[in-house]
């Protein structure tokens, strides 16, 4: 692919220790039977992505971790500091996809409304009333790729039915491994 542009989707596997931090994770790997519970669109800096000890970039999602709350960008370094927690899923897009890309996922942080809490009861409870302001970290990861035409199928998923589309697609599953 000429002037082609690598991101990396990031995974996020539910630590299976008995800590109350991780009940939510716990909650939605369960219910999606998945061990994904989380999802991130990885974007590499000038210098790409760096080494497991010093991760570069930016990294794009939905959360309501500490201070974030709604759609956001963090340097990747924070949330990569616990690399054994994640996979990811590299990607190559075009120098047009990806421009649409970055375009897309800065205005969704800039206009940012909050984390979706009615979107994420659809993996939690049976009851589900769509918001359609806010986003949940793997509702704004599908949309975006669908967005730029990488893959189909708009709307409110699971970690896990990214992580399948992407893999129908003949792409493979990595691991990132620990400090």
């Amino acid at each position: 692919m000429n002037n082609a542009k690598k991101i990396r989707i990031l995974f996020y596997k539910t630590p299976w220790k008995l800590k109350p931090k991780y009940f939510f994770n716990w909650l939605i790997s369960l219910r999606t039977w998945s061990k994904y519970s989380h999802i991130e669109i990885w974007t590499p800096d000038s210098m790409g992505f760096g080494t497991l000890e010093d991760a570069s970039g930016t990294c794009y999602t939905s959360t309501m971790r500490g201070k974030d709350n709604g759609t956001v960008s963090r340097d990747a370094s924070g949330v990569l500091d616990h690399p054994e927690n994640w996979d990811y899923i590299e990607i190559e897009l075009t120098a047009g996809q990806y421009g649409l890309l970055l375009a897309l996922m800065t205005t969704e942080v800039e206009c940012n409304m909050g984390y979706s809490k009615w979107d994420i009861m659809k993996f939690i409870s049976l009851i589900h009333i769509a918001d359609n302001d806010r986003n949940i970290c793997s509702e704004f990861v599908n949309n975006m790729l669908v967005l730029i035409g990488f893959i189909k199928g708009y709307g409110i998923v699971s970690p896990e039915a990214v992580h399948k589309k992407l893999n129908k697609l003949g792409l493979k599953t990595k691991e990132l491994k620990g400090k």
